[in-house]
Parts: structure tokens; sequence; C-alpha cells
């Protein structure tokens, strides 16, 4: 029988090293980051298309800021709260590093709220985003980066066990049934991308992908066969195949209400919000749209039409 320490391990393999050659150029951000939220702080991790890319200059940095308590992180009591009912906090920061100006946005989360977003929460908005490769910029000490590469190795094993069984169980190649797993996890969000995102990710990287689910089969709830050409296959069961159908259809209504919520609140958080959530439409879709300095001052009373517009377009998805 696996000890919990063999078991922690197991998944922090899988979760594979999670370093990046750019990560110490990142360090301006990462002290601003600590300046601002003290010793509650215990740990950052960097993920998103300027990790996939490497050039931190050309975008805005995504990180996570790991912290122990909300109400040690913040100065506000009333940040606090919204960091506890609607996580995370999402803020915008920018620091000097030695090759031009760095910016960034970063969600704030404590450890337990990231340790359920990777295991059993029923949204995918946590374990669909950290079943894929990242980086942990830096944490308090060193076993807290194992604890931290067990939970990232937890969100793939939760992302294959919750998505597979809904999809078709054909034969195909492993980072093709990867690619089909975040596809869904995607839908269970309100997003600008198109349905071929999860393809452009998993093509960034298609062996470490193939290398995941390679690692994480053991952990799942089923069984699964990789054939004598590499094509991968699982077997689940009908009760896992109904149980994964009916979470679905509860997670794309409640999900998408939640992204709402989130876009509301960082409405508060997020400077310049609104600029940054058109900007990323025209990125990913090719739509500008105008943004007034009324849409600027009032997001919560006039960015509400716009939204209806664009989700009438089938730009929000």
């Amino acid at each position: 029988m696996s000890t919990a320490a063999e078991t922690q391990d197991g998944f922090a393999a899988i979760a594979g090293p999670c370093h990046s050659p750019v990560a110490e150029a990142l360090s301006p951000l990462i002290t601003a980051i600590e300046a601002r939220h003290g010793t509650a702080v215990s740990g950052i991790i960097f993920y998103g298309s300027c990790l996939r890319s490497g050039r931190i200059h050309d975008g805005l940095v995504d990180l996570y800021v790991v912290v122990d308590n909300y109400r040690a992180a913040h100065d506000r009591p009333i940040s606090a709260l919204a960091n506890r009912l609607v996580p995370p906090n999402v803020y915008y920061l920018e620091a000097d590093g030695a090759q031009g100006l760095l910016r960034c946005k970063y969600a704030v989360i404590d450890e337990a709220e990231l340790a359920r977003g990777c295991t059993t929460a029923l949204l995918s908005s946590i374990w669909g985003r950290f079943a894929q490769p990242v980086a942990i910029v830096t944490t308090r000490d060193a076993d807290t980066r194992t604890r931290f590469r067990a939970h990232l190795g937890r969100a793939v094993a939760t992302l294959l066990d919750e998505c597979l069984p809904a999809l078709s169980d054909t034969a195909r190649a492993p980072a093709e049934a990867f690619a089909e797993a975040l596809a869904l996890s995607y839908s269970g969000e309100l997003r600008t991308e198109d349905s071929r995102r999860s393809t452009t990710v998993i093509d960034t990287d298609r062996a470490e992908y193939a290398r995941r689910l390679h690692a994480a089969r053991g952990h799942l709830a089923f069984d699964t066969e990789i054939d004598s050409t590499g094509r991968f296959r699982c077997y689940p069961s009908m009760a896992q195949k109904r149980r994964a159908a009916r979470r679905w259809r509860i997670r794309r209504p409640l999900g998408r209400a939640l992204s709402v919520a989130r876009l509301s609140k960082a409405c508060f958080t997020f400077g310049n919000a609104v600029d940054y959530g058109a900007w990323k439409l025209a990125r990913h879709t090719g739509v500008e749209i105008e943004v007034t300095d009324r849409l600027r001052r009032h997001p919560l009373i006039y960015g509400w039409p716009v939204l209806w517009r664009l989700y009438r377009r089938g730009l929000l998805r």
C-alpha cells in the first residue's frame, strides 16, 4: 500500500519539474507581488501564453499567487471577503525588468482552494488550467514546492477523469486525447477562444502532453490501454459515462455564470479591466469594440449590452 509521501511523489511526477528558462527574469514582478501581499505568499505559479512562447515582454504574464489565507494577504477586509466568496481576486501589476517593462495579471488563491480546485471541484477553471504545463517560479520552501507539484499532477488526473468518459472512447494519439479533454474543459467557462484553441495549445509541446497522459494512467478511475501503434484508448464503465454526461450538463451553465461573476468582480480589482478585455477579444477573434469613457467608468451598467451582443454573435462561448 502506498504511503502518503509516495502518493504525493507520484502526482508530482505527473506535473514534472515545473521549471521555465525565463522564470528568473520575472523577479521584478515577484518582488512587487510579495511587497503587496507580504508574508502570506507561499508561492507563485506561471502559466499561459507567455510561458509557452517564452516572450514575457510581448504580452501580459499570467500568474497565480498562492497565499496562506486571504485575510493575511489583503489590507482591506472587503477584498479578503471577495476573494473567499468568489475566488480568485485578479489584479494588474507592472514592474521594470532588465530588458524593459514587465506586465502581469495575477490571481490570488489560498492553498486550500488550490488543492480543492485541482481535485474535487465541480468546475474546470482550476484543474483545466493547471493540467497544462506550468512553472512554479517561487515557493516558501522545498516542501511547499513538492506540495504544489502534487496539486498540479492531481489536476492532470482530474481533467482526464472528468473529461474522457464524456468523449468518444475510440483509439487516438495520446496528445489528441489530451486535446479533446482540454477542449471540453474550456466549454465549462465563458471564453473568447474558438474550439481549435486546445489543439493550438497542445501543438506547442505534444510530447509533454503525451507524457502527462502516460504518467497519469495509473491514477485514473477507469482502465486504459496503449496499443502496439502507440494509440490511447480508455474504458470507462457505463455508469462513469452517465455521470460524466450529467456533470457536463451542469458545468456549462454554472461555469459561464461564475465566469460572469468573476468578470464583474474584476472591474473593481483589475486596473484597466475593460481595455484589457477589449484587447483580448480583438486578439482572439479579430473583432474590436469601442471602449468609451462611459464604459470604463461604469462597466457594470454599460458592459452588459456589449456582452450580450458578443454572445449573440457567438464570440463568447
